[in-house]
């Protein structure tokens, strides 16, 4: 049997250890149910050596870094995707560009607008949302949310048993 002054160590020792381990759990936990974002990933674009080649605008093809492989592919594609210039003008998908969000590449559309708002630099600037390959979804993800929740509610219980012992046995219950 444990005397009181041990229950109170061990109730302090347990609360100060699942306050430290809860934010290590959660943050990690977190990293692999939430989506990953990029901004301000650069593409050097095709030039005729002044200006964007615009006879080659829609057949040039460029992949994002973190472009869906595997299982991403079918079954969690980039979201959030924008494109831009080095100003941080925003590109019209469909419009300015086109871009397949389940392999992560884009082209440019042959367009007045896109031409004038991607020279003279001729870069573009991608900004996306994407999956890790820790990346968890369905059920696996949804109890991998509840972890540190359980977690701290398993500390919760045993502190307050433990204070409760403690007031029991000395008289203030």
């Amino acid at each position: 049997m444990l005397s009181t002054i041990q229950k109170l160590l061990l109730a302090f020792i347990t609360l100060i250890i699942g306050l430290v381990l809860i934010g290590s759990i959660a943050v990690s936990t977190d990293g692999m149910t939430s989506y990953a974002s990029t901004t301000g990933e650069s593409h050097t674009l095709n030039t005729n050596g002044t200006a964007l080649n615009t006879s080659e605008m829609e057949a040039s093809v460029y992949t994002v870094t973190n472009n869906p492989t595997s299982w991403q592919a079918e079954t969690c594609p980039l979201t959030a995707f924008s494109l831009s210039n080095t100003s941080g003008t925003v590109l019209t998908v469909d419009t300015d560009y086109r871009v397949y969000l389940a392999n992560g590449t884009f082209t440019l559309l042959n367009t007045a607008d896109t031409v004038a708002a991607l020279y003279p630099t001729n870069v573009s600037n991608v900004a996306y949302q994407y999956c890790g390959d820790d990346y968890m979804q369905g059920w696996g993800g949804t109890i991998l949310d509840l972890i540190p929740g359980f977690f701290a509610l398993a500390i919760l219980i045993f502190s307050v048993g433990m204070f409760y012992s403690i007031a029991k046995d000395t008289g203030i219950i």
